[in-house]
Parts: structure tokens; sequence; C-alpha cells
């Protein structure tokens, strides 16, 4: 049963594109809403909150000294961490605290398919809504990729299957049992500034668990499996990978479930082990969950495009080949980029630190990156966790480190942007970023 929020007390930490969101779906259902950030300058200037304070929404900075006693609910944004002193609060005097995710969740009665991980959701998101939309089954791909659900739930029809990329910020305060078919793509380290331990960040994931329906399923990664199996509900799992092991593997050439042949992998994934390859036997193995049939699934995703900013070439110059993998924002995913190149590479990395060392990278570049161009608040710390291994030189702007890693790159080598950390020091998103990246290679 749809749960009714009319003239309840609601407040929303957090007035970024997710609060928005929450505090325009609030106020719609009859909600009394406050919103409160950080930002002072988001408050006065963001035409989406002004329209919202036309149609009811309070807000104000963060640090106005609130009752929170006075509210029935509290709805924080992802970037919130449960440290926040209004959330220690409403949890000192038993007043819920959801997320955006879980708001739009409360009654949903659509089919829901769960993606999340440390790298791939968003390729498999959209892969997975491609595939479905091309069988004639009407999928929309929302949450972490930039929609969020409150925005779009009440557009949806009864049919339609949300397909939701669901970070593990998101994840934390999800509970409501609406989820039809999940996978964990991995688990690898990220967002160590915010979880004390990689324990910590792995049980955000699994909680995805939490909120399958009885009869759901959900896929898991056979790594991140090995590694967290005392974490995970085993009846309700199924792994997929390269081993025999897995219920959903391929042996680099066909595809098996439960030990039985299904499928010839497509000739472009043959041979390989590499991360677009288990991007792609992930959406298999979801998709056949969902009851898609092989066939259906290799014609639909042969027409299926990877979005921009994930291994993207962007040109050739003078026999170097440039490549934006932007949205590379944490250590595995640069060795995975580093590791699908052939020849040597001058890497640009930097960006936001976020909390893991850079040392795992040392092996993996060892006479594969010939140097590293930093840049960004992480800067110093890569050139000190790696500066024995691989030489590194600090720059000041993407613009300076494209032009000389233009240099220093030979021909049959590459430029491969892949910071392995966030963007917010220098841009506004990892979008920027790789879109600034490719501005200055094509001006080169």
């Amino acid at each position: 049963m749809k749960q009714s929020f009319q003239n309840k007390r609601v407040l929303v930490i957090g007035l970024g594109l997710s609060g928005r969101a929450s505090s325009h779906f609030l106020l719609k259902q009859g909600a009394s809403v406050y919103g409160v950030d950080r930002s002072q300058e988001l408050l006065d200037t963001n035409l989406e909150l002004s329209n919202l304070r036309k149609n009811g929404l309070q807000v104000a900075h963060e640090s106005i000294d609130l009752d929170i006693k006075a509210f029935d609910l509290v709805v924080a944004s992802p970037g919130v961490p449960q440290s926040h002193p209004l959330w220690v609060k409403a949890q000192h005097f038993g007043i819920s605290v959801i997320g955006e995710m879980e708001l739009a969740c409360r009654g949903l009665s659509q089919r829901f398919i769960g993606i999340t991980g440390t790298n791939g959701k968003t390729t498999v998101t959209l892969m997975v809504t491609h595939v479905l939309n091309s069988c004639g089954i009407s999928a929309k791909a929302l949450g972490n990729i930039g929609l969020p659900l409150t925005a779009e739930v009440e557009k949806l029809s009864p049919n339609d299957v949300i397909v939701a990329e669901l970070s593990s910020f998101q994840l934390e305060t999800l509970e409501s049992p609406v989820i039809d078919a999940a996978v964990i793509l991995n688990i690898t380290p990220d967002h160590l500034d915010r979880y004390a331990t990689m324990e910590d960040y792995a049980k955000a994931k699994i909680r995805i668990q939490k909120c399958l329906k009885p009869s759901a399923t959900c896929l898991v990664e056979e790594g991140a499996y090995r590694n967290y199996q005392h974490l995970f509900d085993k009846e309700k799992v199924k792994t997929y990978g390269y081993s025999p092991k897995c219920d959903f593997f391929n042996d680099q050439n066909q595809i098996f479930f439960q030990q039985k042949i299904e499928q010839i992998l497509p000739l472009e994934y043959r041979g390989l082990i590499s991360h677009d390859v288990e991007n792609w036997i992930a959406a298999y193995a979801l998709c056949r969950v969902f009851e898609i049939a092989p066939e259906q699934f290799i014609k639909a995703a042969s027409t299926f495009r990877k979005p921009s900013h994930r291994i993207e070439f962007v040109k050739s110059l003078r026999g170097v080949d440039y490549y934006d993998d932007s949205k590379g924002t944490n250590i595995d995913a640069v060795i995975r980029a580093v590791q699908s190149l052939k020849g040597k590479i001058v890497l640009i990395a930097g960006g936001v630190d976020k909390g893991s060392a850079y040392t795992p990278w040392i092996a993996v570049f060892k006479d594969k990156v010939k140097c590293i161009c930093a840049i960004g608040q992480a800067a110093e710390k890569i050139k000190k966790d790696l500066c024995e291994a691989v030489p590194v030189e600090i720059f000041d702007s993407l613009d300076a480190a494209v032009e000389n890693a233009a240099l220093k790159a030979e021909k049959g080598e590459s430029v491969l942007l892949s910071p392995g950390c966030s963007s917010f020091d220098m841009f506004k998103d990892y979008a920027h970023r790789g879109d600034e990246f490719k501005r200055i290679v094509n001006a080169l």
C-alpha cells in the first residue's frame, strides 16, 4: 500500500538534484517540507529551488538551529553522511531518516531491477534498459544514473520496468522490498573517505539483498562473493564470472548456465578477460533472470553503444591514440583501463582523493605506464605513493597535463585520462572533465 505523506512535516537535508526532487515529490503529496543545504550560493541562486519555494518549500542554511523534534521524517540526500549532526539528532530522538530512493519506493508497484557495484553500474543499467526496450518491455533507467526516482515515479505506467543504478550511498537507507532482480557487479576500494573500512563499504553495497522481493534473485560477481560471502544470504544469490563454479560463467568462448551451454559469446568478446566482458555477462545474466531468451539478448545487445567517458577513443594524432576514461574515479577502474590498452601509456590522473592508497597501481603499471601527469588535490599523494616505481610530474591544469603528455607519448603509444579520483576540485563532474579533455585533445 502506498504510504501517504499528507500533512507530514519533513526535513530534507541537501538540496542538490536528489534533494530538490524529494522536496517536489513531498510537496505534491501534501507534506510540509523544510530543506537545508550547506551551500548558501545554491540557496540564493538556484532557479528550481526558487520555484519550489513558491510552492511552499521553506529553506535555510544547514547551520541554522533547528528543533529536530518538530519533524515526522528526515530525508537525507545521498551525499549526506550518517555522521551529519542533523542525522545524528534525528536518530537520537527516534525520527526515521531515509533517502530519496526509499522515499520513492514506499508503495511502488512497478517491477524493479537494482544494479550496484563499484564500477560498471551505468553501462550495465543502460545496457539492460536497452535490451528490455528492444525486446518490447518498456523500461526506464533511473536512480544514480542522473534521474531521481521521485522525479519520475508518477510518470511511470503500471507495466513499466524500473532499471535503477544504486550507489552505496543510496543503499544505506533503502529498505523497502521492491526489487525483482538485482546484481552486484564488483566490490573494490572506493569512497574510503566516507567508510571506515572496506567491510563497511561492502556492507553498504550488499544491503541491496535486503530489498529483494521474496522470490527475487541477487546476482553477484564471483570475486565480490568470494571476498564477502559471509555477508550474503546464500539462498538468494547466484554468481557469475569466469569460473565453472559460477551459476553463470563464460569460458571466453561460450556462456554456461548451471553447467549447460546456452550461447556462444559474440566475436568481439571471445578470448578476453576484461571489464567490458564482465559488464556484458552481468547484463546477460540479469536479463536471463528477467526471462529474456539468450538469442533475444544477443541480438538486442549488439546494437547497444557504451556511454561516453568510459575508455572512449577520442582521436589519433601523429601515431598516438588518446582515450577519455574520465568515469574512472577509483583505483580499480584505472587498473582496468590500463589493462585494456595495448602498448605504452602516458597516464593523466588525479582530482579529489577518495581515501585509498595508489600503491596497488605499481604492479599493474610496471612496463606499461611510462609516466604519470598528475593533477588536482591528489597529485602530491599520487607522486608520494608511486614516484619510486613510475615517473610522476605534477601540473596545475588539465590543459598543461595534456600538452605535456602529448610531448612524452611516442608513436604506437596512448595518452589515457583515467583519474582514479572524483572531479569536484577542478570540474563540475566527471562528464565536464571528460569533455574538457576531448576539447583540449582536439585542439592539439
